[in-house]
């Protein structure tokens, strides 16, 4: 069967087909378009990147659509599906959460995927989304079915995220709250003086896309590990994604907990203290849900 999968966040959107006639699920030919939330996106911005996915893999007729996105929920699926089924009228379509595909890919029923040690990897657990945005969901891949923890978004939740790691790097450079040396740092990657009260100001209240723009500057603090500052606010956001968001699931001893994003990716060591001092094993870290998405082919033994 040959499958076109979706990876919608707030920021891109990955497009890959996987063929999975050989029994091997196969990645083929990635696309990234812009971000499909359809909290900003219109329709015709999802019609307009779909087309761009038929145009650069020659595919107008996969079997299979499946489309995970931030923002799909509730009245905003019919929506998404309307669109793809108008573009892909012959695919079968699944329109989903972003947080059901991070489930799909973090746990494959019965551990059929094997870790990067070799061992089956658990089929039910926590499921962690850490990028742009944050949220976690208990999940069991015999049921396909998730209990997440309210995101709330940059301005009311999202912990530990790159928005809300952004937001504090912005904050506390704007207002003085940075050591010296991290200032320096900062102005070295960024520019002195280019980031100001005002241009932020505008950024942020008055143009589209505040997360995206906020989360942009969350990749500070993951090129300078090295610096206590950035150490600090690294612990400080996972262990707030730990206390507002996995725990107020009430996991129950060691449970397995999995993360997929890029501040994920790129802070699993941090991911890995906490984890351990809040008594979870971490089980997997994924740095996109498309590592995942190929071998889940909606088939639960």
């Amino acid at each position: 069967m040959l499958r076109l999968i979706a990876d919608s966040g707030s920021t891109k959107t990955t497009w890959c087909l996987a063929d999975s006639e050989a029994g091997s699920p196969t990645l083929l030919k990635p696309v990234q378009t812009q971000g499909l939330n359809p909290l900003y996106a219109t329709s015709a911005d999802i019609e307009a990147a779909a087309r761009e996915v038929i145009a650069r893999t020659a595919c107008a007729c996969p079997q299979r659509v499946e489309f995970y996105g931030a923002g799909c929920s509730g009245e905003r699926i019919p929506q998404v599906e309307q669109v793809l089924r108008k573009v892909f009228p012959k695919a079968e379509v699944e329109v989903a959460s972003d947080v059901l595909g991070a489930c799909r890919a973090l746990y494959p029923a019965s551990g059929r995927e094997g870790s990067s040690e070799g061992n089956p990897l658990p089929s039910a657990g926590i499921a962690c989304i850490l990028g742009t945005g944050a949220i976690a969901a208990r999940y069991d891949a015999r049921t396909d079915r998730f209990q997440a923890a309210p995101s709330l978004g940059y301005i009311l939740g999202d912990e530990g995220s790159g928005s809300w790691l952004g937001k504090r790097v912005l904050s506390d450079y704007l207002k003085q709250q940075m050591p010296r040396s991290a200032r320096e740092l900062f102005e070295a990657d960024y520019g002195e003086g280019v980031i100001t009260p005002e241009k932020v100001i505008a950024k942020v209240y008055k143009e589209p896309y505040p997360n995206r723009y906020l989360a942009s500057f969350a990749i500070f603090v993951g090129t300078h590990p090295e610096h206590s500052y950035c150490r600090q606010l690294a612990f400080e956001g996972i262990e707030t994604f730990f206390d507002r968001n996995v725990k107020v699931l009430r996991p129950e001893g060691q449970e397995p907990i999995s993360f997929v994003g890029s501040v994920a990716y790129h802070l699993r060591d941090t991911i890995q203290a906490v984890a351990e001092l809040n008594g979870f094993r971490l089980a997997r870290v994924l740095k996109e849900p498309m590592e995942g998405l190929a071998g889940w082919n909606g088939v639960r033994v």
